[in-house]
């Protein structure tokens, strides 16, 4: 599979962007928020039914709609928004999973989809002019969440309460690159992921 990325400076600010991160200030308004949303965990009591090892908070794909988010944001904003985006997704599921004791990191990763969508998506954005340039023609950046059992990655997308599949190398939402903040290396599939490391998984980006 040969991958073409129509914009050489998109695909660059992809390969240097960090994981997002949400503002605390450190004071009572972000501490409640951060208590709300591990209350609200509790209240779903959410339990994991396919057959993985952690039981991923799948219930915040249906409390919270996807959609742009004004960055930056802070705790005490972010959960009181209708929609957020998945930068805000993943930080919220990091949080919930490592209140549980799970380990887990933050991850980035490059998805395959058709122009219609990534041209519907790009109108959904339009009025958020100074966002971070996510899409491209046919390929979008994404943050999900890597869950760590052993040395084993479980790439879970907390956007559509959805576990990622390493097998899945073509056809709509495909990973075709991902990075790791995990700082030791893990097998997901038949990839090594390193820390802070974007890996093809599959032969051939070109731009």
């Amino acid at each position: 599979m040969n991958l073409v990325v129509a914009n050489r400076k998109t695909f660059r600010g992809w390969l240097e962007q960090p994981a997002s991160q949400l503002i605390d200030h450190g004071t009572s308004c972000c501490i409640g928020a951060r208590a709300w949303l591990h209350a609200m965990a509790a209240s779903y009591a959410f339990r994991h039914t396919d057959g993985t090892a952690i039981a991923a908070p799948t219930f915040l794909s249906r409390r919270y709609k996807w959609g742009p988010t004004a960055w930056p944001i802070a705790w005490c904003e972010a959960v009181r928004a209708n929609a957020i985006d998945c930068g805000v997704f993943s930080a919220f599921a990091r949080e919930i999973l490592s209140a549980q004791g799970v380990e887990c990191y933050s991850a980035q990763v490059m998805q395959l989809f058709g122009p219609e969508t990534t041209a519907h998506w790009r109108q959904r954005w339009a009025d958020q002019p100074v966002a971070f340039n996510w899409i491209d023609k046919e390929l979008v950046y994404h943050e999900v969440v890597i869950v760590v059992i052993g040395d084993v990655a479980e790439v879970f997308n907390p956007s559509d309460g959805q576990w990622l599949s390493p097998a899945a190398a073509a056809g709509y939402g495909a990973v075709v690159a991902i990075r790791s903040e995990c700082p030791r290396s893990l097998a997901w599939g038949r990839h090594t992921l390193s820390m802070d490391k974007w890996i093809l998984t599959v032969p051939g980006i070109s731009w």
